[in-house]
């Protein structure tokens, strides 16, 4: 399911993980919806990227390409995945940034993996 509303990307960004790799950033955030068993992405590429549209489209185009093919195989459930293109996206061949996704997501698998603190629980014992 995609992310569509700037509120989950700034949330990311302010509560999630992140990793760069050489052609993007990888954000990795807890998100609960109404299925357990299904994951968030979004993909940004802004005017800072890229002024002409042409080379933002293509970046986020390749983007989509690489979760489409890579992340249902180790995306956690319950989880966003909000992807920035860096400018190397453009040039760098896609068998490389599968393998730079798949060490991304190792990385932050960890991370991943452990619960959110709901901002109710203040750890006090009833």
């Amino acid at each position: 399911m995609p992310l569509t509303r700037r509120g989950h990307f700034v949330r990311a960004t302010k509560r999630g993980e992140s990793t760069a790799t050489p052609g993007f950033i990888l954000q990795v955030m807890p998100f609960s919806g109404e299925s357990p068993d299904v994951y968030r992405v979004g993909f940004t590429a802004s005017r800072k990227f890229s002024k002409r549209a042409v080379d933002r489209n293509r970046a986020k185009r390749r983007l989509r390409a690489l979760a489409q093919q890579d992340l249902p195989a180790c995306a956690g459930p319950e989880r966003a995945y909000v992807f920035i293109a860096r400018r190397a996206i453009l040039e760098r061949p896609f068998a490389d940034l599968r393998r730079d996704l798949r060490k991304a997501i190792a990385r932050l698998q960890p991370i991943a993996q452990t619960p959110e603190k709901s901002e109710t629980d203040s750890g006090a014992q009833p």
